[in-house]
């Protein structure tokens, strides 16, 4: 009870401090040094470079090392279809062109670097992403490079002058004397560079993470959903964690957060592809962006530039590569209304903050019919401190969706969308959000920790005994020092996603078109070709490929660099050899055919398909045998002495549990969804953090199936109150038939009417009449066949009356009209005497 109320009281004094962030990033701190780049030289057998030549670049960094970058072209990130479109400041098309490989020059490779006057051997220190601009004496380029665990990033004095922070230092033109006054330069700067502490970005830092001294929030709804509108009426009082610890989460159902328990998944790469992948991708640049460049060309070129770099740090950690597939450029004139053809596209400010233009944007994303993994809008437009924003865990999600059922005022779209604002650290930013489009959270910070981010999943931790991260990776929440790639709990955290079918419209690096056809040693198979395994450098140890023909070596019939079903004799593995494990009861290993080289594409159960020891309620989703309170149990393991935790009821596909920590008929919201394929209410499923397919009559299904101690006796009691409702209803109706039949055997008592006075008369008809009956007549009604009564000669004829079906008739309306004369006397009664009036009726007067 103590730790409860000490959990719950801590909780509370947290959630009036601490506002939720969106899964963005911060721009960076000043640097406190750069550097010029001096004599740099290309190194080939011709200095004239075109966009598919291997050559070397070779530079001096004053009064640090000389450097070396051994390129060869990339050809992966441009695809064979890339276009450019062209659109008009409304949005109407003005060109669409092809882009044409030649005129991109675009390489990858490696750095290498030796210390100044020394005669020693280049040591490599790691990879380069180049983009040349201009070859010759004096060559021009841009790009980045990891030398020992340091990012260097490599700009034209122009746009470092265009991008640098206030603090920065001025750059000073080379000493060369083959440079010329006016011309362009280049300059470097390293992330270790950068200011780990500097007082004005601090507080805006500070501001963007853990938000204003208020509980308000203008976060992205979807990614601080809390569903309070649907779950106002449940039996459970709410905690929602993303209302008391500010941090974002991966919010993706199946393909993210869905019950993973991040420390578990520390290091781990299960899940992510043994071999190579490609996740091609749009690129829109709005009108604020294409301001920033001279043509169109610079700006193409910028965006290829960027995406490279951005793909290397994704080759190398998952075993993807970025692709370009479309890139849209707008016109530099903004217009001064948004168009509805392109909403995203306005000037700066104006209300319009970095998360309306996500919105916008994932709005016309989602008119389109490509089957890119995801689009990226860049423009040059922050909100605050922030530089870039996504919607977490949307990889290959097509189309777009309202933010809907989350209780708030939203008008968020939601699709498979992120924003880079414009920096020098833009191809960073972008690996950043990419990292959150395939369901990466932030890394933990010391703040984050201290409020118990980690415990709740709302951050990654440094390992299993060490939360803060340092700032040293791609996902930590700001630009730092010392950055260099994906932290280990960010892989097993994108690789867990990728487990959950977030890979499904990643190509398998087999038939791969490009721009200009087949380019053996790009590291693509591309039509034509057997196998490549990426040039001299990249094939050392294969023998299955030659790595200048890119067809198979002698005797060898595949290569296992990128077939899984291929043996390191490079020969079909054997029928029955596993390619793909089986992760559980729900996913069936797949085993190769022995005539192939490929592996059978993963297959399922069914959702909702039963598994697992009968009794325990677990079913498949995604793959994954479990169940709602296992997803809950799953997140809740990393707080000691829990016990009792179960998953709330009302929480539709937002993972909501109680458990010992929390107080009675208290539902804490983890903020990440169930997976795909969790049952929800009404008997539907959930698909992307939705309840789809659910019904009334399924709900009530469910509802019996899981209350059956409750249904059972109920439905017991109600059926014999029916049963014995019944059987008194066949008692009456059959107690009443014996009555009638006696009724109808001695026929209805003579009654008459009250007179009005001692000399008034009396008319007996339908009911009231007596029937009479003839020896003959067993039905109770005169036969006028069997027998023939004489009238009387001179006797008036009574009056007659309408003929009705049936022995009894209605009493007639209103009293009898009474003659202007006593009636005639007529002969005594007889019981057979038929006086014309309808049968089974008579007439008495008084």
């Amino acid at each position: 009870m103590i730790l409860r109320r000490l959990v719950t009281a801590a909780f509370a004094s947290v959630a009036c401090l601490i506002q939720p962030i969106q899964a963005d990033s911060t721009s960076r701190n000043p640097v406190t040094s750069i550097f010029t780049i001096q004599d740099p030289k290309i190194q080939s057998s011709s200095r004239q470079i075109n966009s598919n030549s291997n050559f070397d670049i070779l530079f001096t960094i004053p009064g640090e090392r000389r450097i070396r970058l051994s390129l060869e072209p990339n050809h992966d990130v441009i695809p064979r279809d890339l276009q450019v479109t062209y659109l008009e400041a409304d949005g109407s098309i003005r060109s669409v062109e092809p882009v044409e490989r030649a005129s991109h020059r675009v390489y990858r490779g490696d750095v290498f670097t030796k210390p100044l006057d020394d005669g020693s051997e280049w040591v490599k220190g790691g990879w380069a992403r180049i983009t040349l601009h201009r070859d010759g004496k004096t060559p021009i380029f841009e790009g980045a490079y990891r030398l020992h665990g340091d990012h260097h990033h490599i700009q034209t004095a122009t746009n470092y002058l265009k991008l640098k922070h206030v603090e920065d230092p001025k750059p000073s033109a080379p000493t060369s004397t083959d440079y010329t006054s006016g011309d362009e330069y280049m300059v470097i700067w390293r992330d270790s560079d950068v200011l780990e502490y500097y007082q004005p970005h601090d507080e805006l830092k500070k501001r963007e993470l853990y938000g204003r001294v208020s509980c308000g929030s203008d976060d992205l709804t979807f990614n601080a959903n809390y569903d309070l509108n649907s779950r106002a009426t449940s039996d459970f009082g709410e905690m929602s964690t993303s209302s008391l610890f500010g941090r974002q989460v991966d919010t993706t159902p199946g393909n993210g957060g869905a019950g993973i328990n991040l420390v578990d998944n520390i290091g781990s790469t299960a899940g992510c592809p043994k071999t190579r992948k490609v996740a091609l991708l749009g690129v829109a640049a709005d009108c604020n962006y294409r301001k920033q460049f001279s043509t169109e060309a610079d700006v193409r070129t910028n965006i290829i530039q960027q995406i490279n770099a951005a793909s290397a740090v994704y080759e190398n950690t998952f075993n993807i590569t970025l692709g370009l597939q479309n890139i849209t450029i707008l016109n530099p004139d903004c217009p001064s209304t948004a168009t509805e053809a392109v909403p995203w596209n306005v000037v700066c400010g104006d209300g319009v903050t970095i998360t309306n233009r996500l919105s916008k944007f994932s709005e016309w994303r989602g008119r389109s019919q490509d089957t890119n993994a995801f689009w990226t809008l860049l423009t040059t437009c922050n909100t605050d401190n922030a530089v870039g924003l996504a919607w977490l865990g949307q990889v290959c999600q097509q189309g777009a969706r309202a933010n809907q059922g989350d209780g708030s005022d939203s008008n968020e779209t939601i699709s498979s969308t992120n924003v880079v604002v414009r920096t020098q650290t833009e191809w960073q930013v972008i690996a950043h959000e990419v990292g959150h489009t395939f369901g990466a959270v932030h890394d933990c910070t010391s703040a984050s920790c201290q409020a118990g981010d980690a415990q709740m999943q709302r951050c990654c931790p440094l390992s299993q005994n060490s939360c803060d991260a340092k700032g040293q990776f791609i996902m930590n929440p700001s630009t730092g020092r010392g950055i260099e790639a994906f932290s280990p709990c960010s892989v097993g955290n994108v690789c867990a996603a990728i487990s959950r079918q977030a890979d499904r419209c990643l190509l398998n690096n087999k038939d791969i078109p490009v721009i200009t056809g087949s380019q053996c040693g790009n590291g693509i198979v591309e039509t034509g070709e057997d196998c490549d395994c990426g040039g001299e450098q990249g094939c050392a140890g294969n023998s299955c490929c030659d790595p200048k023909t890119c067809k198979y070596t002698q005797n060898s019939v595949c290569d296992p660099a990128n077939e899984e079903c291929c043996t390191d004799s490079c020969s079909f593995a054997s029928s029955g050899t596993v390619c793909r494990p089986s992760t559980g009861l729900c996913d069936p290993e797949e085993t190769c055919s022995g005539s192939s080289s490929a592996c059978p594409s993963d297959q399922h159960k069914d959702d909702g398909s039963d598994c697992g020891e009968k009794g325990q309620g677990l079913t498949c989703a995604s793959g994954q045998c479990t169940s709602r309170d296992q997803q809950c149990q799953a997140m809740m393991a990393s707080f000691s002495n829990v016990t009792n935790v179960k998953a709330c009821d009302r929480t539709e596909c937002m993972i909501g549990c109680t458990s010992s920590l929390t107080a009675p008929n208290v539902c804490s919201v983890m903020n990440q969804w169930f997976l795909d394929g969790t049952p929800c209410s009404g008997g539907g499923k959930c698909q992307n953090g939705v309840c789809q397919g659910g019904s009334f009559f399924k709900e009530a299904a469910e509802y019996i199936r899981n209350h059956k101690d409750i249904f059972i006796p109920v439905i017991s009691i109600v059926g014999a109150l029916i049963l014995i409702a019944i059987f008194w209803c066949c008692f009456q109706s059959f107690r009443r038939r014996n009555q009638a039949r006696k009724f109808g055997r001695k026929g209805p008592p003579m009654m008459g009417l009250p007179s009005r006075d001692n000399n008034a008369w009396t008319n007996f008809a339908g009911a009231y009449a007596p029937r009479p009956r003839g020896p003959n007549d067993t039905n109770g009604s005169n036969n006028q066949s069997q027998r023939s009564i004489p009238r009387a000669s001179q006797q008036p004829q009574p009056q007659q009356q309408p003929q009705t079906a049936g022995w009894m008739q209605s009493p007639p309306q209103g009293p009898p009209q009474i003659p202007s004369s006593p009636p005639p006397a007529y002969p005594a009664y007889q019981p057979y005497q038929q006086w014309g009036a309808p049968p089974g009726r008579s007439t008495r007067y008084a």
